[in-house]
């Protein structure tokens, strides 16, 4: 194995000479070596141009970077001395490289990581106030804190914003304190100003999200220093022209960008938070007052088009913001926002119904009587504003507030029933604290459930039609992508399709949720609303759908008198029988074993309309026995047994009891002969069942009534034959052999034979 090269040459040699002078010592270092000590390497600055200038402050902030040990006074003088390099860069035109000499020694890095390393329980050093005052002249060179603006303001906010609040500061303390806000302040100011103009609304955006943060938090004292520099900020955007075209005239920079082009995404947000805040009764009114009227200044500069507006903007604004109504102010500023803004000044009123820090909780509930009033211009993006109720519901620490969150709910219901009530089947299978709530509101609104029900059934058709048309091209729905399925919801910004109806997709949800409402007594008391849109979806749902509908009926009819459940129960026998053949075999179970409590539900005159029905589900359910699922095989035996009682069919009872199964179908012939053609009719399409086991039963079946057959020239005969036909090739060498067999018998000629007793001769047909 290779032997690693030492880390220290001179001591490996001195090591290794000596072990081998102990071995050898007749060898000696040669007399001409000598060893020579290894020099730093002196980092070489005076390729700057303000180097000359200012070499003191370039060699002291090369010294603070490279030394392992920094003391306190060390680090005052590294950040005094970024200070007066980049002033006297800027003042001589030397910027040249500055740049880069800050981004290869991460000056911007290390004030972040002095910052963080400040404690936040006292104000002990100035060292804060020298940051913000070294970060400001780090701003105002090209690209020194690009792509870090936002991390290292973070730092500063933390830095200052956490400190003890006012009142507990000691007076030495005090002093400090006001100035390293004022520093922090000038600092924003020239901080966005320096921004290019293709960044500006990026990095503002940025930087009062970070701000509004932190007017979340707990502690007053965070959030008043947090709302007072919103205030700074939106003073500065208010003025952004103006002060950025003194900026950059003395920079010597293109010129500014105009308030108008600039875009903030969160406008709403921020004017939803600042109207909470200056109807408060902590000192963040004052600042949130101050920052509302800038607010306004910019959107006058930025959005108003003519005298008339700037007339009515300035009549109206002036007195809602000098009133006391957050209703008026809303107003006032609701007529010239965008509607995603208007969306985001809901979303903060209905978030704040449950932040136990809004102390004046009729704020926000005005906020929202705004929407409700105009709920046209207020309330159009449903699936956000449903969204956030929901969330914010367990949050409500007040009846006032619960109140008033159900209120909008409902209003949203009226105005988006597809959307609210697929939202609110999504929130209630989270099975969270509010659950229970949320199925108690869903089951009192039974019309509007049944209705959006129906609409997705209508869809289903819809769809059905056009793949009949067009061809098969995609497989139903599988039951493993239902939670994929379910995720994705929460990113669909639309939950309805253009015709309001809920698209494929998404209405996962409302069939899962009502399967949940299914067993509440309120959806039992209103099954005639929701029967024609589950009875649609069990005929062209895809199978996860039509599980779901199952399991919703199912429950619903547990529920229900057993008059009434008798009556859906004939009506519902048809619907299953199709399903009897589902690709899916829990689908296949289901439908068979809720066959089985159907027949057990009928009472009085139903009794001999089921009877009619069951008929029909004989021949499926002989099939169904050969099913290779077990659990399918057993159901289909319990149905068919119930079915026996029904009929009063002591024989088929009796052979299914005694398990004798291969009787049953001379059975079903002996018992009616006259449903022979029927029979064969239903029998046909199960040769073509994906299941060896289930095609050779029909051949079997088949098989019985051949010689019947053969005694009458029908277009059953040619059908059967054709039927027949390729399963002679079949892979299963049981089914091939057997349908040879039949279709032998079939063309043979007729030989009359003495009259036997039916059950005889059809036994012989059983090989």
């Amino acid at each position: 194995m290779e032997r690693r090269p030492p880390a220290c040459p001179r001591q490996a040699w001195m090591e290794d000479s000596s072990s081998q002078e102990s071995r050898s010592p007749g060898l000696q270092l040669p007399s001409s070596y000598e060893v020579t000590t290894m020099q730093p390497l002196k980092l070489d600055t005076s390729w700057l141009p303000i180097y000359k200038e200012e070499q003191e402050a370039v060699d002291s902030i090369l010294a603070f970077v490279t030394s392992p040990n920094k003391e306190e006074r060390d680090k005052a003088t590294f950040l005094q001395s970024i200070s007066v390099l980049c002033r006297s860069a800027l003042k001589h035109g030397l910027t040249q490289g500055l740049d880069l000499f800050c981004d290869m020694y991460q000056l911007a890095e290390n004030i972040k990581a002095l910052l963080e390393e400040e404690p936040r329980d006292h104000l002990c050093t100035d060292l804060r106030h020298l940051s913000m005052l070294a970060l400001e002249k780090l701003s105002l060179v090209d690209t020194a804190l690009e792509g870090k603006a936002k991390s290292l303001l973070r730092a500063c906010f933390s830095s200052v914003f956490w400190l003890p609040a006012e009142k507990g500061m000691p007076k030495a303390d005090l002093a400090l304190y006001i100035k390293t806000l004022n520093s922090m302040d000038s600092m924003l100011r020239t901080v966005v100003l320096s921004f290019p103009a293709s960044r500006v609304s990026e990095e503002l955006q940025g930087i009062l999200e970070l701000l509004l943060d932190f007017t979340r938090c707990e502690r007053e004292a965070v959030r008043e220093r947090a709302m007072a520099r919103i205030d700074v900020l939106t003073r500065v955007l208010s003025d952004y022209s103006t002060l950025q075209a003194h900026a950059n005239v003395g920079r010597g920079t293109a010129g500014p960008v105009c308030s108008g082009e600039i875009q903030l995404p969160l406008l709403g947000k921020l004017l939803g938070r600042l109207i909470l805040f200056r109807f408060s009764e902590e000192q963040t009114s004052c600042a949130a007052f101050h920052a509302l009227f800038a607010l306004a200044e910019f959107i006058f500069e930025s959005r108003l088009k003519d005298r008339a507006d700037q007339v009515h903007w300035e009549a109206v604004t002036t007195s809602a913001l000098c009133s006391l109504s957050a209703r008026d102010c809303a107003k006032a500023f609701g007529k010239y926002l965008q509607s995603h803004e208007r969306t985001d000044v809901i979303l903060v009123a209905i978030e704040a119904l449950g932040d136990a820090n809004i102390l004046d909780q009729q704020v926000p509930s005005s906020l929202l009587d705004v929407a409700l009033e105009d709920p046209d211009v207020w309330l159009t993006d449903a699936p956000k504003i449903v969204s956030s109720i929901l969330e914010s519901l367990p949050y409500c620490s007040t009846q006032a507030a619960w109140e008033r969150a159900e209120s909008l709910l409902r209003l949203m219901t009226n105005l988006y029933p597809t959307t609210v009530v697929i939202l609110l089947c999504k929130a209630a299978l989270q099975g969270d604290s509010t659950a229970p709530e949320l199925w108690e509101l869903m089951s009192s609104m039974p019309e509007t459930l049944a209705k959006i029900l129906e609409d997705f059934a209508n869809l289903l058709h819809r769809q059905c039609f056009r793949c009949s048309a067009e061809g098969p091209r995609t497989q139903p729905m599988a039951s493993s992508s239902r939670k994929a399925e379910w995720e994705e919801l929460a990113d669909e910004p639309d939950v309805e399709s253009h015709q309001g109806c809920p698209n494929v997709r998404t209405a996962g949800l409302l069939l899962e949720g009502l399967v949940g409402l299914s067993q509440r007594a309120e959806m039992a008391r209103n099954i005639e609303l929701f029967l024609p849109g589950m009875m649609k979806i069990l005929q062209v749902g895809s199978e996860d759908a039509k599980m779901k509908i199952l399991l919703a009926l199912r429950n619903v009819l547990r529920q229900l008198k057993k008059s009434k459940a008798s009556f859906i129960a004939v009506q519902l026998v048809g619907r299953l029988l199709p399903l009897f053949d589902s690709e899916c075999s829990e689908l296949r179970e289901l439908s068979i074993r809720m066959l089985a409590e159907l027949l057990q539900l009928v009472v009085g005159r139903d009794e001999k309309r089921m009877r009619k029905e069951v008929w029909r589900a004989l021949v499926p359910l002989l099939f169904r026995m050969s099913d290779q699922v077990p659990s399918v095989a057993k159901a289909s035996r319990e149905a068919l047994l119930a079915a026996a009682e029904l009929l009063k069919w002591k024989t088929l009872k009796h052979l299914l009891q005694r398990e004798r199964l291969w009787e049953l179908g001379a059975c079903l012939l002996q018992k009616s002969r006259s449903r022979a053609e029927d029979f064969i009719h239903q029998s046909l399409p199960y040769l073509q069942d994906p299941q060896a086991n289930v095609r050779l039963a029909a051949v079997r079946f088949i098989g019985l009534i051949t010689r019947r057959l053969r005694e009458q020239t029908t277009d059953s005969q040619a059908d059967i034959l054709s039927a027949l036909q390729p399963l002679e090739n079949d892979w299963d060498i049981s089914v091939s052999s057997l349908a040879a067999r039949t279709t032998s018998i079939l063309r043979s000629p007729c030989v009359q034979q003495r009259p036997r007793g039916l059950l005889r001769a059809l036994r012989c047909c059983w090989p």
